[in-house]
């Protein structure tokens, strides 16, 4: 078996692998003593929220554990920058009609959105997560066909990162995944737009977070369920006076919300969690209900509203050939 235990959990819930990807767009300036402490204070958060003794089931013959890794540097990505650039704002009609029903076709150009049709190369494909991982091949198909929603992210110019939310494929006997990312676990969406001192606005996914900023406030993303020590780490570097966490309303995530809270709480920042009164998300509230902030409530996350225990034991394989899009 080419991948241990621990590395092939972390592929099957990111589709990358730490030492193919992760590992290759950690910055030099990372403190690692300051890295330890978070994740040590950040476990100890989701420890009163999600139990130790839970464990992910996962059926070794449904997934190819002799495969070769995918790797992926910086310079890979870097060099599809011109390549984004000269193709944002095109999509096929597929694409562009998820865009209108998500009410999402007004943020095209400020956050320079592209269609995943126009990425032709299988290659470039893999490069920034459009494809499943090798290790996956056996459940899951890579669901580039019915294509998706690139959401880039750039630094100086130059493309360090990209969200993409693939679109349904019907009538299949596999899945793809949802979401994907170039890298997971490194960068956060909208921290250039950050200032020391600022209060911030947390949510999950990248829409959700343009939702917030077109409505007025400095937000960031992590374009996951959970945020990882390192993006942790990157929020705590500007100082935020305060956090205000816009939670998607389902048990996941207010469980992830809760555990933020704890978490930034015991960093001393004042922090609290908000939902939409109506709809699952900041991005379906904003954008496709076009409501505004009165429907947006401050809630209290207790262990009662969310429930004091968990299923301890998940087949993790059978969720991803068995979600919903």
């Amino acid at each position: 078996m080419n991948y241990t235990k621990e590395e092939l959990g972390f592929i099957l819930y990111n589709n990358r692998s730490v030492k193919g990807v992760v590992n290759n767009f950690l910055s030099d300036d990372i403190n690692p003593f300051k890295i330890i402490n978070i994740e040590r204070k950040f476990n100890k958060s989701k420890s009163l929220y999600v139990s130790d003794s839970r464990m992910v089931e996962v059926n070794l013959s449904e997934i190819d554990t002799e495969c070769d890794d995918v790797i992926v540097n910086k310079e890979d990505l870097e060099s599809l920058t011109n390549l984004f650039i000269k193709n944002k704002g095109k999509f096929s009609e597929n694409e562009y009609n998820y865009l209108i029903g998500r009410g999402c076709d007004v943020i095209i150009e400020k956050y320079d959105l592209l269609g995943l049709s126009n990425i032709k190369d299988y290659k470039n494909l893999e490069t920034i997560g459009a494809t499943c991982h090798p290790t996956l091949k056996k459940i899951l198909v890579d669901g580039i066909k019915n294509g998706g929603i690139i959401i880039p992210l750039f630094e100086n110019g130059v493309l360090v990162n990209c969200a993409i939310r693939k679109i349904a494929i019907e009538n299949t006997d596999k899945k793809s995944l949802k979401y994907s990312l170039a890298c997971p676990d490194i960068p956060v969406w909208g921290l250039d737009n950050i200032n020391e001192g600022d209060e911030v606005w947390l949510t999950e996914g990248v829409f959700d977070m343009m939702a917030i900023q077109t409505n007025g406030e400095k937000c960031v993303s992590c374009s996951s369920a959970m945020w990882s020590g390192v993006q942790l780490y990157k929020v705590l570097k500007k100082k935020p006076s305060k956090i205000n966490i816009f939670s998607d309303s389902d048990e996941v995530g207010l469980r992830t919300s809760a555990i933020l809270k704890d978490f930034f709480m015991k960093s001393f920042i004042d922090c609290e969690i908000y939902i939409s009164k109506s709809k699952l998300d900041a991005s379906d509230h904003f954008f496709q209900m076009e409501d505004g902030w009165d429907n947006v409530d401050k809630i209290n996350v207790t262990k009662d509203l969310i429930g004091d225990t968990i299923d301890n034991s998940f087949d993790f394989i059978n969720h991803l050939k068995n979600r919903k899009y």
